[in-house]
């Protein structure tokens, strides 16, 4: 009993000290609250101002265990924080509260308000980032680190976060410069970690009802279900971070990825692994964009599937070691089936096993095994190849029969109707060096009958589809081999198109072309889009070329004409497409002849006769040269329109604000195809080159080794006339060689500087000049991003004659009149004076040059820099005659320059640049090109052509 009666009183002691203790702690979760709320608040919303450039509201706030029991958690209910500038008008974050866990320890026994979590529910976020790379979540303020220190431990605030919870949030990612939209809804986030040896460890779950995936204005991911666990670790000293147990699933397909990336000042190097093992196709389908995830649910998809992607790679600039690019890929599904609820027939027995390498500029593919059978049919397939895309070691084999009929049945893809019989054999097995000329051996087969295409894109489908193609190759070179199309037809709203054609001996190539119908790339491009340049427009074909196309092209029977109407064409050189108005090519064998051909870009428009040469040549091989001759009309041509240009952010500064607004600016040099060899006869009325207007242009420009070459033009610009002859090559996409010699007569000054950027540099005294100039100089340099001419590569040298020129407040005679008291020196008038001058390494050489201001004789020589240094000596010849004279140095920058009595003045200095420059001999040999533009020539071989085509058209007529 005694035993009894100790136990139960120990017990009973036990009770009470528990009791005593959760009173304790109850207390304490109600007093702590109570005592440290004006503390806490104080020094929470302290640190908020001190680190936040943006306004954060809110309707209340409060302090409680409860909340997010057990943290002491400080909260702040229905909070709205407004974006970063230009941004404001956005939310970047709508909550209903957001609430910060308070370390409990650290604020009874210090006086230290540590932050070690973070809770934000029933939330929308928006994040968005411009095409300039502005983002609306740079809302911390840009202080000064010491600053920033020295603050935040006065105030007591710490953050030490070890959580991070997100409940219930709409999520909107907007990336204009990727192109790329993601919104998700009901996303749930909680993340736990710490530091640990200078690394952060982060665990973490996130889960999302629905996401939306849009990439270049088309749907990848809508509606998807997204769950993830995430192991992750950042190393703080090296900027690293390492991928550990990560998966994601994506509705039921479950994806492991691991890896590391790497973090430098200026790039980021990153591999990863990603792989789904014991995956089905079924849920490869769910995965899949919105459209074929729905398709899926009418489908019976069964088999395994197993994938491994690598992707290795860096962007910007890492170390050595991290410069690698490489992608592995790993596919293997075994034991498929496919089959629509409403098809008679089902793909079977569908295995498919690849595995492929890029590494640099080194290929390896395997595909050991592709087949499946459809209505006792089967297709087989397999591929090795290893190599440089140069030098490339392919072997593959391919036998296919397949109803189309069927498999659009068994299929029934949303969108996409086909039908027909196609049947293909190839082998292919040798080595592929277009440098040596060597190709595979080949034999093989490629049939489609009665086929039809139908897409959402347009009510009609392409009906009538026939190819018939023969490949063979008994030997492994170009010479040995040959491509016969028997037939490639098709019909489209009606109008049918029919052609055939041989290709025999690549080296030497034997063709036959005939090709009759008409094309309507505006509603064919619909259907499905072509790889052509060409995105809208009708052609109406009638050809018959056949021939040898090394053969003279006089032997060669090539005949027929293509008729262009609206087409419409896009081009990497330029951003903006270009559009054939109307235009008919005529074949006349060695010649591909036309007249009226009418081109507008923007709104530059030009007419154009004339014919080429070596088209094939061009049309079939990467090395083949356009050559022609063509006359060029037009009433205006802006060439600023050609230039490469996107939007910028430039400032804008006066004395209260500093602001940025978006400009479209020059942003390359102006490109030149290649591969062609031209010559055209130019007459333009209105070439506009940003604020200079030429008038009534005529010469002759040549287009070839990717440069322009004008010779022997005239011109009128600012109220005089001019020749000009020159030339322009890109060196890269960012800068370009130019050289022009120009003979101007009778300009106006004020004109001429207001309109020429290049005045301005080399003549910066016609600021406060009026009248009359004359201008013989050559020059030569490199243009910029901006295609403004990098002043220190300017070379040249030549000749100003100043006629009738009025200076008014030109401030070197002004103070060259203060300093020797000579009113008649400020602001005279002059004429009939000639410089000669030099320009080289930033430094403009001025003869010795003579002048009259009555009643003083002049005499001026020195140097003065492109970008305003003076060093010039002046002699003013005091009357009658001039033989005595006061001599002048005046030195210094232009807008502060000194002007004192004396003999010497320093030579300045010359400066170099990195930037790219042209040789003599670069020089010589692009001037020698010019002068072989032909001229005389060209213009009679182009009227003779234009008598040909009429009396070809009257022939017809006739007919």
């Amino acid at each position: 009993m005694e035993k009894d009666s100790k136990k139960k009183t120990l017990i009973g002691k036990i009770l009470k000290w528990i009791l005593a203790i959760l009173v304790f702690l109850l207390a304490s979760m109600f007093a702590i609250p109570s005592l440290f709320n004006d503390f806490i608040s104080n020094e929470i919303k302290k640190g908020i101002n001190a680190n936040l450039d943006t306004e954060l509201e809110f309707k209340d706030s409060e302090i409680s265990f409860f909340n997010h029991f057990p943290s002491l958690t400080f909260s702040f209910q229905d909070v709205n924080l407004a974006s970063s500038e230009p941004f404001k008008s956005t939310s970047l974050i709508k909550a209903g509260e957001i609430g910060f866990g308070i370390n409990v320890f650290k604020l009874i026994f210090s006086d230290k308000v540590e932050i070690k979590e973070t809770y934000i529910s029933d939330c929308n976020i928006t994040l968005i980032k411009d095409k300039f790379g502005r983002y609306n979540y740079d809302v911390y303020k840009n202080a000064d680190t010491t600053t920033v220190a020295q603050d935040t431990s006065a105030s007591g605030l710490h953050l030490k976060l070890r959580r991070l919870k997100i409940e219930n949030a709409s999520v909107h990612y907007q990336d204009d410069d990727l192109g790329i939209t993601i919104v998700s809804e009901g996303l749930n986030y909680n993340g736990k970690g710490g530091l640990d040896n200078g690394k952060l460890k982060l665990g973490s779950k996130l889960n999302i009802d629905n996401v939306d995936v849009v990439f270049d204005h088309i749907d990848y991911l809508s509606g998807k279900q997204l769950k993830a666990r995430s192991f992750t670790i950042y190393d703080t000293e090296n900027l690293s971070i390492e991928l550990d147990k990560n998966t994601i699933s994506l509705n039921d397909l479950d994806v492991n990825f691991e890896g590391k990336l790497d973090v430098f000042d200026d790039g980021v190097a990153y591999d990863i692994l990603f792989n789904t093992e014991n995956g089905t196709m079924e849920a490869l389908v769910s995965a899949l964009p919105p459209k074929y995830a729905e398709w899926s649910k009418s489908v019976s998809l069964n088999g395994d599937l197993d994938a491994q992607l690598h992707l290795a790679g860096f962007s910007g600039t890492v170390p050595e070691a991290s410069r690698i690019n490489q992608t592995d890929l790993d596919v293997a599904v075994s034991d498929g089936t496919i089959k629509h609820k409403d098809a008679a027939q089902a793909i079977e027995a569908l295995n498919l096993k690849f595995k492929g390498r890029l590494k640099n500029d080194w290929i390896d593919l395997q595909l050991d095994d592709l087949n499946f059978s459809l209505n006792n049919e089967k297709t087989t397939g397999q591929l090795h190849a290893e190599g440089f895309i140069d030098s490339l070691y392919v072997k593959s084999t391919i036998v296919s029969k397949i109803n189309l009929d069927i498999l659009n049945e068994t299929l029934q893809l949303p969108d996409l109707n086909f039908n027909g019989v196609l049947t293909t054999n190839v082998n292919v097995d040798g080595i592929y060096q277009p440098h040596d000329s060597k190709l595979p051996k080949t034999q093989g087969f490629f049939k489609l009958t009665d086929g039809s295409l139908q897409t959402s894109g347009h009510p009609e489908p392409i009906k009538n589809i026939t190819l018939d193609a023969v490949a063979e190759n008994p030997g492994d070179t170009y010479e040995t081999s040959s491509l016969v199309i028997n037939a490639f037809n098709f019909s489209f709203l009606d109008n049918p198109f029919t052609s055939s054609g041989y290709f025999k001996n690549f080296d030497n190539l034997d063709y036959s072309i005939i090709g009759k119908g008409d094309i309507d790339f505006t509603t064919l491009n619909q259907v499905v889009e072509l790889p052509f340049l060409i995105k809208s427009g009708q052609l109406r074909a009638d050809v018959n070329l056949k021939g040898n196309i090394n053969q003279p092209q006089t032997q060669n029977t090539n005949s027929g004409t293509l008729a262009l109407n609206g087409i419409e064409i896009e081009t990497n050189l330029l951003q903006q497409p270009v559009f054939i108005k109307q235009g008919t090519f005529t074949f006349l064998n060695d010649k591909m002849a036309f007249s009226n051909l009418a081109v507008r870009h923007q709104t530059s428009a030009v007419e154009l006769d004339g014919y080429f040469q070596n088209y094939l040549n061009y049309a079939l091989y990467d090395t083949g040269v356009l050559r022609g001759d063509l006359k060029l009309k037009s009433p205006k041509i802006d060439i600023t329109e050609f230039f490469p240009k996107e939007d910028q952010l430039t400032q804008q500064t006066d004395s209260i604000n500093n602001t940025s607004e978006i400009a479209n600016v020059v942003s390359g040099v102006m490109q030149v195809p290649k591969d062609l060899d031209l010559v055209l006869n130019i007459a333009i009325d209105s070439l506009l080159y940003n604020s200079l207007t030429i008038s009534a242009l005529k010469g002759h420009l040549g287009i070839k080794n990717q440069g322009l070459f004008l010779k022997n033009s005239t011109l009128n610009m600012v109220d005089g006339t001019a020749k000009l002859d020159g030339f322009y090559q890109p060196k890269s996409m960012t800068s370009a060689l130019f050289s022009m010699a120009i003979n101007a007569q009778k300009l106006n000054i004020e004109k001429g500087y207001n309109s020429i950027a290049l005045f301005k540099e080399l003549a910066p005294a016609a600021a406060q000049a009026s009248g009359i100039v004359s201008v013989d100089y050559k020059l030569s340099g490199t243009l910029d991003a901006h295609m403004l001419p990098i002043l220190p590569t300017l070379a040249g040298k030549g000749t100003l004659k100043v006629h009738d020129v009025k200076f008014d407040g030109y401030k070197l005679l002004g103070k060259v009149s203060e300093k020797s008291g000579f009113e008649a020196l400020n602001d005279p008038k002059i004429s009939e004076i000639t410089i000669n001058s030099t320009v080289s390494n930033n430094v403009l050489e001025l003869e010795r040059f003579k002048f009259k201001v009555r009643p003083f004789k002049l005499r001026v020589e020195g140097q003065t820099t492109l970008d305003g240094e003076l060093s010039l000596k002046m002699r003013i010849g005091l009357p009658p005659l001039g033989l005595l004279g006061i001599p002048v140095v005046i030195s210094g920058n232009s807008e502060n320059f000194d002007v004192k009595l004396g003999k010497k003045s320093k030579d300045l200095e010359t400066e170099t640049t990195n930037e790219a420059t042209a040789t003599q001999e670069e020089l010589e040999r692009l001037s020698h090109q010019k002068d072989a533009i032909r001229t005389e020539k060209s213009t009679h071989e182009i009227d003779k052509i234009q008598k040909d085509i009429k009396s070809i058209k009257s022939d017809s007529l006739k007919k």
